[in-house]
């Protein structure tokens, strides 16, 4: 998802110097720096022009310089996004989508680090961002620091209840701090706003199994293969759960079924490799 700053920021700190042709000129490269259905290279090169022009304030540069950051994260040129970003932020250090987006691209980059602390200056300016709370959150899960995690995780789903990927993200936490009851919750919560997310009914089938209730991770793993019959991991933790109630027959039907649907696993391929034996 782009986080573009429209035209009308651009035209409220218009420059007034800026007359005749070469405010048209100015202003055509802007509309068209903003324009979030522009291709990228379009964005880059109109976002360019407008900052070459010379005819922007600050603020206008660092608006001009986050778009086209973003562009450049978009054609994975990620080098060049974090350097636009920091040029925005030398412009105008107070808009808070230059740290979010700068924090996404240093996610791609494998910084979490660098991540949480974008993340943190992007809330100190937009504390409600249930999206840099849940950027935030995952970069501090690839730290293991899974309370932290939690804790914008939560704080994500007090602002809004009703978005999915918060709550997922929050079975995922509480997953790692082995606190299944309220991964359960959690995935159930993600199962109540997205009734066909496959995925959510797997991972809630793990909680389930670490609390000894194999009946309703079963009927999860079975629940998710409906959605997606093409779930090989589906198919294979509902193998294990068969194997391990010995039910031999029927675990490696799903065993051969995740196999043939090209899960990597190197236990799957060696069981699979002596079934003909």
């Amino acid at each position: 998802m782009r986080m573009l700053i429209s035209a009308a920021a651009f035209a409220l700190m218009a420059s007034v110097s800026m007359t005749g042709a070469a405010m048209a000129q100015v202003s055509g490269h802007i509309q068209k720096c903003q324009n979030d259905n522009a291709t990228i290279s379009d964005l880059i090169v109109h976002c360019t022009a407008a900052i070459k022009s010379g005819n922007m304030t600050p603020q206008q540069e660092a608006r001009a310089f986050l778009n086209r950051g973003v562009a450049f994260f978009d054609r994975e040129q990620y080098t060049l996004a974090l350097r636009d970003y920091g040029l925005a932020e030398a412009r105008d250090p107070r808009i808070p989508t230059t740290y979010a987006n700068r924090a996404n691209t240093h996610v791609r980059m494998g910084n979490p680090t660098l991540a949480v602390q974008d993340y943190d200056r992007a809330l100190s300016l937009q504390p409600n961002d249930v999206q840099s709370l849940i950027g935030k959150g995952g970069a501090l899960i690839q730290l293991s620091r899974y309370s932290e995690a939690a804790q914008a995780y939560t704080q994500a789903v007090r602002l809004d209840a009703e978005d999915p990927n918060a709550w997922f993200n929050l079975g995922i936490a509480h997953t790692r701090l082995n606190d299944h009851a309220a991964a359960v919750r959690d995935f159930g919560r993600v199962i109540a706003l997205a009734p066909e997310d496959a995925e959510a009914y797997v991972s809630r089938s793990r909680a389930q199994q670490a609390q000894g209730d194999v009946n309703a991770a079963y009927r999860d793993l079975t629940r998710a293969i409906e959605i997606d019959p093409a779930y090989s991991f589906a198919y294979y933790r509902r193998g294990r759960i068969l194997q391990e109630g010995g039910r031999e027959a029927q675990a490696r039907s799903d065993l051969s079924k995740a196999y043939q649907l090209g899960l990597d696993d190197p236990w799957l391929a060696e069981y699979v490799a002596t079934l003909g034996q």
